[in-house]
């Protein structure tokens, strides 16, 4: 072995001295087989890596899209359960109305229905749905 100059080259081969790159403490000549076969290696695993990250990121924005059309199904199915759940209650008022000469409003209705917890916690969903605010949860 040649020996060592200031710089990092040797006196003989004129190659760089440096530990990485490898496995091996002593650099690979560039023009060696060793070396081809370590870059050719390298770049294949570079590519898949840069492939992997490609399909990660096509996956979430698939996932995102399928989301964000779920989701306007969603918003479509409240309009119109909030639009049916309107007309029901019209029709209830409007029968419950006529059928006894009494007339009922939102607030008599929740006072009769609330001393059943399962149907008051039903009108409390219902109502809060047809006001447009967010169901409260009850845990």
């Amino acid at each position: 072995m040649a020996p060592k100059i200031e710089g990092g080259m040797s006196s003989e081969s004129g190659e760089e001295s440096s530990s990485s790159g490898g496995t091996s403490s002593h650099p690979i000549p560039k023009t060696t087989e060793e070396y081809r076969k370590r870059r050719d290696r390298n770049n294949q695993a570079v590519k898949k890596s840069r492939m992997k990250t490609k399909m990660k990121t096509q996956q979430m924005q698939d996932r995102v899209s399928q989301l964000l059309s779920e989701n306007e199904e969603l918003e479509e199915n409240i309009k119109i359960l909030n639009k049916e759940l309107g007309i029901l209650k019209d029709l209830f008022l409007a029968h419950a109305g006529n059928a006894h000469g009494v007339q009922l409003n939102e607030a008599e209705l929740a006072q009769m229905l609330s001393e059943d917890s399962e149907i008051n916690e039903g009108v409390n969903l219902l109502m809060s749905l047809a006001k447009g605010s967010p169901p409260k949860a009850n845990y």
